[in-house]
C-alpha cells in the first residue's frame, strides 16, 4: 500500500498502521440519534471524546453535547414518536414530566449554577460542539486536515486554549425543520441564507440552535468584523448574541417557544 493510500486521523494526524480505524465513530452522538459516522477517526481519538477522562472525569464530551442538546431535542420530536427507542429522555442533569399537556423541566441537585460548574460544562460542550464541526465539515466538505484547523484540534482533542463560541439569540419561537431533524438530527453549514462564513469564523445550526465559531487564527478587528456583518444578516430572526461562557447562555431549554 502506498503512503498517498494510508488513512489519515483527522484529530491526530497519525496513519496506518501507526493506528487503528476500526470502530465506528459518530459525528454527532448517538445518544442524540446521531447516525452520521467518520471514516477519518481512529480508535484512540475516537474513544477520547467518549470517555470521561477526555474532559473533567464526571462527563465525556459526547455526554456535554448530549445533555445540552437532549431537552431540545425533547420539545422538537413528534408526540406520536416519544415511545419509540429514539424519542427516549435520559439526562443526568433534568427530568422532564407532563403538566396540563405541558413539558416540564425539572432540575435536579446535580446541575449547579455556581460560577466553577457552568463554566467546566460550558468548556466541556464548546470542545464536544467544535468536535462534532470539524467531523461534518470533513465529511460534508471534504476539509479538516489543513494547518488552519491546527487549533480546533489542539482545543477539542487536546485541551489546549480557548475558543470562542457564539450563540444567536433568536426573536420567535418558530423553528424551520425537516419532519425526522429532531429524530435523526443533522448538522447544516448553509441551510439557512442567515448562517454567514468567512475565511476565520463559521457558523452551525443544529436543532433549531445557531452557533459562530474561529476555526483559525483570528484579530481582535476580525471579530468584530464578522460580527458586523453576521448580526447584519440576522436582524430580521435574531435578536443578539452570546458568547457561550457559562452553559446558561445557550437557551437549551428553547424557552423562546413558549413566548407568546
Amino acid at each position: 500500500m502506498s503512503s498517498t493510500s494510508l488513512k489519515k486521523c483527522l484529530w491526530c494526524l497519525k496513519t496506518e498502521p501507526e493506528t487503528t480505524f476500526n470502530k465506528k465513530a459518530h459525528t454527532i452522538p448517538k445518544s442524540l440519534g446521531g447516525q452520521n459516522y467518520n471514516g477519518n477517526i481512529c480508535d484512540e481519538c475516537n474513544a477520547y471524546f467518549g470517555s470521561k477522562e477526555g474532559h473533567n472525569g464526571v462527563y465525556s464530551l459526547e455526554e456535554a453535547l448530549k445533555e445540552t442538546f437532549n431537552i431540545t431535542r425533547r420539545r422538537l420530536l413528534n408526540p406520536k414518536d416519544t415511545k419509540r427507542k429514539v424519542g427516549r429522555f435520559k439526562s443526568k442533569f433534568f427530568e422532564i414530566e407532563k403538566s396540563n399537556q405541558k413539558n416540564k423541566i425539572i432540575i435536579k441537585n446535580n446541575f449547579k449554577f455556581i460560577p466553577s460548574f457552568q463554566k467546566e460544562f460550558a468548556r466541556g460542550f464548546k470542545r464536544g460542539l467544535y468536535k462534532m464541526y470539524l467531523e461534518e465539515l470533513n465529511i460534508q466538505k471534504g476539509l479538516g486536515y489543513e494547518k488552519k484547523y491546527d487549533i480546533v484540534r489542539n482545543f477539542a482533542r487536546y485541551n489546549r486554549g480557548d475558543l470562542p463560541t457564539l450563540y444567536f439569540i433568536r426573536k420567535y419561537g418558530v423553528i424551520f425543520m425537516l419532519k425526522k431533524e429532531a429524530e435523526t438530527p443533522k448538522l447544516y453549514f448553509n441551510k439557512m441564507k442567515y448562517l454567514y462564513k468567512d475565511d476565520k469564523f463559521d457558523e452551525i445550526e443544529f436543532l433549531g440552535h445557531v452557533f459562530g465559531f474561529s476555526f483559525t487564527k483570528f484579530s481582535e478587528s476580525d471579530l468584530e468584523k464578522y460580527l458586523s456583518n453576521s448580526v447584519k444578516i440576522k436582524k430580521d430572526l435574531f435578536k443578539g448574541y452570546s458568547f457561550v461562557n457559562r452553559i446558561t447562555d445557550i437557551d437549551f431549554t428553547f424557552s423562546i417557544m413558549d413566548d407568546k
